[in-house]
């Protein structure tokens, strides 16, 4: 990609909404370091089911997704294997400046990334500590992912479980450079399966589907297809989902 604008890689003008925190961080960029990132840049396609990362491994890449999503999975002494993380566009994973992964990371769709050689990267931010700070602070990655399937977790009734998880798609869409009105609705989208989504929530696709329908009977949201959530009543779905501390009602 040594001949070609960064930006380019990424949909939109400037990156548009998926380029998003990425977009932002190379505006700011010195020269020299987005011409070495421009050198070492790739487009990867990953079909659904492709493994990405292996656990006990250490990546050789970083990588920003742009399309897709990827999960985050651990397999369990009796050989199940559970989704402990999920990451959207304008997430990375790679984990910079890290050692051996802890979990697989497989795509649960078909996926785009834009990868850049670890080490190769790694020396670029090294070069200029500001930028850097801002790719370790800004930039959502697994460790992010992680926490955020701890608190969803935290949820005893499977509509509490939804309900976070939909403000968590909500917040990442924020993040990524979209913005809503406040008090109007917005549209999320459930970028996996519903078989995934189950299992990523800790149930059956049955209870999803009822929890969905549960959320619609009260006025929190519309279904307008099998992928596409309109949120009706931001601040009532945070009071069904007791989770205020992702913030998702204060943002945009």
């Amino acid at each position: 990609m040594a001949n070609r604008d960064l930006y380019g890689a990424l949909p939109g003008p400037q990156g548009g909404d998926i380029g998003g925190l990425l977009a932002e961080v190379l505006a700011d960029m010195p020269d020299a370091q987005l011409h070495g990132l421009q050198g070492i840049a790739r487009l990867r396609d990953i079909p659904r089911g492709g493994v990405v990362v292996t656990e006990g491994g250490r990546p050789d890449e970083i990588g920003y997704l742009i399309h897709g999503a990827l999960g985050m999975q651990k397999q369990l002494p009796d050989g199940r294997v559970h989704i402990i993380g999920l990451l959207v566009p304008t997430d990375m994973y790679g984990r910079l400046f890290d050692g051996p992964a802890a979990y697989d990371i497989v795509a649960l769709t078909d996926a785009r990334v834009l990868a850049f050689p670890r080490d190769a990267f790694e020396r670029i931010l090294v070069s200029s500590p500001e930028i850097e700070r801002r790719f370790l602070v800004n930039v959502l990655d697994e460790l992010d992912s992680a926490r955020e399937w701890i608190l969803l977790m935290g949820g005893h009734k499977i509509v509490e479980r939804l309900a976070s998880f939909l403000l968590i798609l909500l917040r990442r869409m924020l993040r990524g450079g979209r913005h809503r009105v406040p008090g109007a609705p917005v549209t999320v989208r459930i970028p996996i399966r519903r078989v995934d989504l189950a299992h990523y929530l800790g149930t059956t696709p049955e209870s999803v589907s009822r929890a969905l329908h549960e959320l619609e009977g009260q006025g929190l949201v519309r279904l307008r297809d099998a992928y596409e959530i309109e949120i009706a009543d931001l601040p009532g779905l945070v009071r069904v989902s007791g989770a205020d501390h992702l913030g998702a009602e204060r943002a945009g």
